[in-house]
């Protein structure tokens, strides 16, 4: 059955990471309920961009993963991300009401996009072993 699911996922990946960026896009322009689930976190909005531009790396360098492994394309895409993260924060203080832009948000998914970076290749390992 993980084989199946293997094969689907990788015959699929350049579509799910398309579904990936119109989602976050979708979850950054309009109103979303509080999702703090009662938590008393600080920031936990920053953590929400970690993980959402963590996964939406994750996805893209694995629809990539033939041509990621030319570091300048590497390079490439990682700009190429968190250029979107910052066009879609600029886009949240122009054409919305009720979001705003915050550079702050900008740092954060960043970070997710770095960690993805960092830890993708183990990732890929682990996928593989499958």
């Amino acid at each position: 059955m993980l084989q199946r699911i293997k094969k689907l996922l990788e015959l699929n990946a350049i579509y799910l990471a398309i579904i990936a960026t119109i989602i976050v896009a979708i979850l950054s322009l309009t109103k979303v309920p509080d999702l703090s689930m009662g938590f008393n976190i600080k920031s936990s909005d920053k953590y929400l961009h970690i993980f959402a531009y963590f996964i939406l790396s994750c996805v893209w360098y694995f629809a990539l993963q033939k041509k990621i492994k030319n570091r300048n394309f590497r390079y490439t895409l990682i700009i190429s991300i968190i250029l979107y993260g910052i066009l879609l924060e600029i886009l949240q203080g122009g054409i919305t009401n009720y979001r705003t832009g915050d550079f702050y948000d900008v740092i954060a998914n960043t970070t997710g996009i770095a960690l993805a970076s960092i830890l993708f290749n183990r990732l890929l390992k682990w996928f593989n072993t499958i």
